[in-house]
């Protein structure tokens, strides 16, 4: 996938007219650890539940800088050791049919900490790109909101919607219009 601030979608992974695959969309998200202190986990909720990404209400009601947050929470967490590397998974996307369909990671993450988590798990080998949602540009475009999944559906090159399929953990992230 390589170091890009960028979502992927790069000239040799554009599709040859008529020849374009469904894309098969893998969610990230979810894949964090949250403080235990009870107030924290009330505004955390509270904010994922109003803005779709609890850092989206920290910008908006505590001038909080994405970035740095992104820097001494996101990519400062102890995540070595905690996220492994999975056989089973990397054997399991080993065997899609790349030719059929095509592999693509998506995360209200910023980018370094998607590149992150999929590196631990031993499969970022495994996707054409991240549709991610991009700290340094505010408004935030992220999940649930429609704009993220057109971003994504875009970003991936998907022939059309019904083309695209999604794997994850939160259909909370799915609801909002």
């Amino acid at each position: 996938m390589g170091d890009r601030r960028e979502s992927k979608n790069l000239s040799e992974n554009m599709e040859e007219p008529g020849k374009s695959r469904p894309v098969l969309f893998f969610d990230i998200d979810n894949c964090h650890l949250s403080l235990t202190a009870e107030d924290a986990d009330m505004l955390h909720q509270k904010y994922y539940k109003d803005y779709g990404l609890a850092i989206s209400g920290l910008v908006k009601h505590h001038k909080v800088d994405p970035l740095e947050y992104n820097r001494e929470v996101d990519d400062a967490l102890p995540l070595d050791g905690l996220i492994t590397p999975n056989p089973e998974l990397r054997k399991m996307l080993e065997s899609l049919d790349t030719s059929k369909v095509k592999p693509w990671l998506f995360t209200n993450a910023y980018f370094t900490h998607g590149q992150r988590v999929v590196k631990l798990l031993g499969i970022e080998d495994l996707f054409e790109g991240m549709t991610f949602c991009d700290y340094s540009k505010l408004p935030f475009i992220c999940k649930p909101h429609r704009e993220m999944y057109e971003k994504a559906e875009a970003e991936a090159g998907a022939p059309s919607t019904k083309d695209c399929y999604f794997v994850g953990k939160s259909c909370a992230l799915c609801t909002k219009g």
